[in-house]
């Protein structure tokens, strides 16, 4: 165990390898932090900055617990491949709350990590991820180098493998991997990231690597030339893609204004499909990407009102809403930059759609009217599920298909001048915002966050997607015959007399086969196959459960109220702890909830408290929330 990777400074308490834990003085406050990514180390800066207020002249133990350097984490660890990129422009990331930030703990402006780097970036843009890593390692140093006064802070390189109560003494023990001495602790903090899976085991002649991240060591024992049937059309699979192709010698040349692939011959063959049969789109030129403005329809108040109506449906109710702003947008960035393409003024189709926004047929029919060509027109439908309903004569009348698609995507996606998409991505953007909200505040029955999950999977597919140039390196590889597409819906069957794995889809006659199975997904585990320790022995005692929509589990665990403590199988809230999932990196100048919530977090942990009856609290189920593992 060493102290914020430093030699130990003013403050700093310094713990060596099994030695126990230091104890504070009587009286002394004690709180762990269980995971030191960029949740975690929010969590730890937002405590280090309201300590000064709320400690109330008592002393602090800070202790921190990650088997990684603190900051980056298991994610953004600097040693990884360069290869390896950030799917957000480094100028729309950043790790200080500054004073956009609306919380009652105190501002902290600083760079973000596009000012910090100060490039080359990738693609113009985009960071790598060790990169990354780096400012935010960075940033750990720097919030923990001036610790307030009677705040000592402890990092344990080390894995929690469990959290138990003593039987006497109260407060809780944090139990670490490797018979390590544990850690003593009346606050904890779990912020595991991405839990991971517990794999299955592969039919006997079959590679199987993954559901998780890329992983550079097992890829590099996929054989050169193998053929691969690969799950996932998402980030995962581009991860994978840079790493068995540049990764192993390959290079893109620009030919003409186009790009292409040039072998190195190591490369296997990626049969790649999903549910929808087509990778994400790229994010949108970074010149044409705007803040998101406020929601003009599905406004926090409107959606608070609609869910605390009795039998009230996300679905039937919110989203309508949802779908009026997104439309709007789109329609307001048109009339905005291509007047000449409608035959109504904007102040009369902005009156006219706001007199009904949420009826579908009226408007339809005043979009029709004011936008006569029907490709200036949304279609969220399309959006959503670009092959839905087609079927294809053969495999290479797919492959046209979809690389055609991924080209107009590219295309759309790079005009600067196309500014009606990013206007659409902003839209999710600040309504899914106030979604958040409404659950993070407990607002949301679980069968109203299962439904909002389900439906803004779409903006996930809209708004996630890789750098533009990594969707332009995907179309050479594609032209290459590196990247066969298998199609949508398709389907992975295994033969386990011969061996290999078949991919299929319903709306192609074509078969797949393959030795090397890639799950290139992040997978969302059932409780007995989480992947970390730590949640997995809280799941098994109870101290811990899935939240469950009717008889359905929904993948995320029960929590109460913005501090979001965990709720056990006994309905017992433990409000000494808090857990806090993986979230996106807040953008610089927006009132990011990513902070808010870790300022709740931290405020709480700073005053404590003991595991508490759901009874004792007066909040009946609509207060319980959840928070995906």
């Amino acid at each position: 165990m060493t102290v914020a990777d430093a030699p130990a400074r003013e403050g700093h308490g310094h713990c060596p390898h099994h030695e126990p834990v230091p104890r504070g003085a009587p009286g002394t406050h004690r709180i762990c932090v269980i995971g030191c990514g960029p949740r975690g180390t929010s969590v730890v800066e937002r405590i280090l900055a309201n300590a000064p207020g709320l400690l109330g002249g008592r002393r602090l133990d800070l202790h921190v617990v990650d088997p990684f350097p603190p900051g980056a984490g298991r994610t953004w660890r600097t040693d990884q491949p360069r290869l390896l990129w950030m799917n957000s422009a480094a100028d729309q990331v950043t790790m200080f709350p500054g004073a956009s930030v609306t919380c009652e703990g105190p501002a902290r402006p600083g760079p973000a990590t596009g000012q910090w780097l100060a490039g080359p970036f990738h693609d113009g843009a985009y960071a790598s991820r060790a990169d990354q890593g780096r400012y935010l390692r960075w940033f750990f140093e720097t919030v923990t180098r001036d610790l307030p006064p009677g705040v000592r802070l402890f990092v344990h390189r080390a894995r929690a493998v469990d959290l138990r109560r003593p039987a006497a003494g109260g407060g809780q023990r944090v139990v670490l991997d490797g018979g390590l001495p544990p850690v003593d602790a009346d606050q904890v903090v779990i912020a595991p990231g991405h839990l991971g899976a517990r794999p299955d085991p592969a039919p006997a002649g079959i590679t199987r690597i993954g559901p998780g991240p890329a992983d550079p060591r097992r890829l590099d024992g996929i054989p050169p030339g193998a053929a691969v049937v690969v799950r996932g059309l998402g980030l995962v699979f581009t991860d994978c893609l840079a790493l068995l192709t540049e990764g192993r010698g390959g290079r893109f040349a620009r030919e003409d204004g186009r790009l292409r692939y040039l072998p190195s011959g190591r490369e296997p063959h990626l049969i790649a499909g999903s549910r929808r049969g087509v990778p994400l789109p790229p994010r949108p030129a970074a010149t044409a990407a705007a803040p998101p403005g406020p929601p003009q329809f599905a406004t926090l108040d409107a959606c608070r009102e609609i869910l605390g109506r009795p039998g009230a449906s996300f679905t039937r109710d919110v989203w309508p809403l949802v779908v009026a702003d997104l439309t709007w947008s789109h329609y307001h960035e048109l009339f905005s930059r291509h007047p000449g393409r409608t035959t109504m003024d904007w102040p009369e189709f902005d009156a006219r759609f706001r007199s009904r926004p949420a009826d579908g047929a009226r408007r339809e029919q005043l979009i029709c009217a004011a936008v006569p060509d029907p490709d200036d027109r949304l279609d969220l439908a399309r959006l959503e599920a670009p092959l839905a309903g087609l079927s294809f004569a053969d495999a290479e009348d797919l492959q046209q298909h979809v690389r055609g698609h991924l080209a107009e995507s590219l295309r759309r996606r790079r005009d600067p001048r196309n500014t009606a998409e990013p206007a659409l991505v902003a839209a999710l953007a600040s309504t899914g915002a106030v979604v958040e909200e409404l659950w993070r505040a407990g607002e949301m029955a679980p069968q109203a966050v299962a439904e909002a999950l389900e439906r803004f999977a779409f903006g996930a597919f809209l708004s996630s997607g890789p750098p533009p140039l990594r969707a332009e390196q995907l179309l050479a590889l594609a032209e290459a015959g590196i990247v066969t597409f298998a199609g949508p819906g398709m389907t992975v069957e295994t033969d386990a007399d011969r061996g290999v794995v078949r991919a299929s889809s319903p709306a192609v006659p074509a078969v797949h086969e393959a030795r090397v199975l890639l799950d290139a997904r992040l997978e969302q585990p059932a409780p007995e196959r989480v992947g970390n320790p730590l949640v997995r022995a809280l799941l098994a005692r109870g101290e811990l459960v899935e939240e469950r929509a009717g008889a359905a589990g929904t993948g995320m665990l029960r929590l109460s109220g913005p501090a979001m403590h965990p709720v056990g199988a006994d309905g017992r809230v433990h409000r000494d702890r808090a857990v806090a999932g993986p979230a996106q990196f807040p953008r610089p100048g927006t009132d990011a909830a990513f902070f808010r919530q870790n300022d709740v977090i931290a405020r709480h942990a700073l005053a404590g408290g003991p595991a508490t009856p759901v009874s004792d609290l007066g909040i009946n189920r609509r207060r319980v929330i959840v928070q995906r593992g």
